[in-house]
């Protein structure tokens, strides 16, 4: 039971729920830094341990998504704990609709790369592409409505993660697309 991918995972969906309440108003900007410094070391660190784990097992895939999504937030917790995200959210926010347009090119080829794998990665990416598109178009409560929802289906698969291995088959089923040996 080596399997270190529900440390990115719940890495990846704790600071990603906190985005999302703060997007749609549940989390007052106020507390920007604070909340991004969340996002900074649980949210990063977790997706870089996860990643460098995943990495040597060799799975180069998930270490590929832990490292790009942990990056996000590590570059998140930077800006927002300094103020300077939201004063380029004031600003500047074609400069953060450029790079949450590049995070959407990234997690759609990420989803497309899941179609090899199983329908929950895929739901899981489309829902964040969706959410990235959508927060650039300018529709920033139904974007963090996604970011909520995308960080639940992430919580799903960490437990699919945990519980699976532990229970020694698939308690918690995610749709395999893998092929079938011949």
């Amino acid at each position: 039971m080596r399997d270190p991918i529900a440390i990115g995972l719940f890495g990846f969906a704790v600071p990603l729920f906190i985005l999302g309440a703060m997007f749609y108003g549940s989390v007052p900007m106020a507390g920007l830094g604070s909340e991004l410094a969340i996002c900074f070391s649980f949210g990063a660190a977790a997706m870089f341990v996860g990643g460098f784990l995943t990495f040597q097992m060799p799975n180069s895939y998930v270490a590929t998504v832990f490292f790009t999504y942990g990056a996000f937030f590590l570059a998140l917790g930077i800006t927002g704990a300094d103020g300077s995200l939201a004063m380029t959210m004031k600003s500047s926010p074609q400069l953060l609709s450029v790079w949450f347009s590049l995070m959407a090119v990234i997690t759609v080829i990420f989803m497309l790369a899941a179609f090899r794998l199983n329908v929950a990665l895929v739901i899981m990416f489309g829902v964040l592409a969706a959410a990235f598109i959508l927060f650039v178009v300018g529709d920033v409560k139904l974007a963090a409505m996604l970011f909520m929802v995308d960080a639940v289906i992430g919580f799903y698969l960490g437990a699919v993660h945990i519980i699976n291995p532990v229970m020694g088959h698939a308690v918690l089923p995610v749709g395999s697309l893998a092929r079938k040996a011949a």
